[in-house]
């Protein structure tokens, strides 16, 4: 494994795209700010999450080619930045 500051199992990739959190009939557009093998870091609107719910997430391909990357995801962290928060994600069930 390579070292890194912070010490983490998987190194986080910045990415900065438009990704979508559903369940059932509530949906939140925002950005993912970051993703490694294991968790995301999302931007969305304040108060739309909250620590323990279980959300898909779901980010769209780069191309026609590239499917949709999708994943259970389960708040572990909100941090509010006025009309924004910043969601922790753990993913599991990655398709």
């Amino acid at each position: 494994m390579l070292a890194n500051e912070e010490q983490r199992d998987f190194n986080r990739m910045q990415i900065n795209t438009t990704a979508h959190l559903a369940k059932g009939d509530q949906q939140i557009e925002g950005v993912c700010r970051n993703l490694s093998a294991l968790g995301a870091l999302m931007e969305v609107p304040s108060g739309q999450c909250q620590v323990g719910e279980q959300w898909q997430l779901v980010m769209p391909g780069a191309n026609a080619q590239v499917p949709p990357l999708k994943a259970n995801a389960e708040v572990i962290r909100v941090d509010n930045q006025g009309s924004q928060d910043l969601v922790g994600l753990s993913l599991t069930q990655v398709r």
